[in-house]
C-alpha cells in the first residue's frame, strides 16, 4: 500500500496556490486603484499651482546667477578696513601657492603619549608565621590544710 492511500483525505496538507492566487489578485488590485487614484488627482492640479512652479524656477535662476556673479567678480567688502571679494578660482590658487611655499607643519601642538614607567614588584618579607599565644601558667593546686 502507498503511503496516500493510508492517510485520509480530511488528514492532507492543504493547498497553498488557491492562496498564492488570492494575494496575487489582491495586489493587482491595490496597484491598480493606487494608479486610477494617482491619475485623478493628477489631472485636477490646480493652475495656481503652475504658476507658482513657474515663480520658483524663476527665483531659483536669479539666486544662481546672482551667486556666480559674487563667486566670479572682485568687489568690495568693507573699503575702510580693507577687505575685498576676489573670485573663488584665484582665492584657490592663492592659498595653494602659500602652502606650496611654507614648511609643513602640525596643526596642533605634538604631544608623546605618557608612558607610565615600568615598575618591578617589590619583593614583600614574608609574614612571620604567628606563635599561639603562650598558655597561662597552671594555678598552683590548692594544698590541703589538716584541720585540727
Amino acid at each position: 500500500m502507498s503511503q496516500d492511500a493510508s492517510i485520509p483525505a480530511s488528514r492532507k496538507a492543504p493547498a497553498i496556490w488557491p492562496f498564492f492566487v488570492v494575494g496575487l489578485l489582491m495586489l493587482l488590485l491595490f496597484w491598480g486603484l493606487n494608479k486610477w487614484l494617482v491619475g485623478f488627482e493628477a489631472s485636477n492640479a490646480e493652475p495656481e499651482e503652475a504658476a507658482r512652479a513657474e515663480l520658483r524656477i524663476k527665483n531659483l535662476a536669479e539666486l544662481r546667477a546672482e551667486n556666480a556673479a559674487k563667486l566670479e567678480s572682485y568687489a568690495w567688502v568693507d573699503r575702510a578696513k580693507g577687505t575685498v571679494q576676489i573670485p573663488i578660482a584665484e582665492a584657490m590658487n592663492l592659498v595653494l601657492a602659500d602652502l606650496n611655499a611654507s614648511e609643513p607643519r602640525a596643526a596642533y601642538p605634538v604631544v608623546p603619549p605618557v608612558v607610565p614607567p615600568v615598575v618591578a614588584p617589590e619583593a614583600s618579607p614574608a609574614p612571620a608565621p604567628t606563635e599561639p599565644p603562650a598558655a597561662a601558667p597552671a594555678a598552683p593546686a590548692a594544698q590541703a590544710t589538716p584541720t585540727s
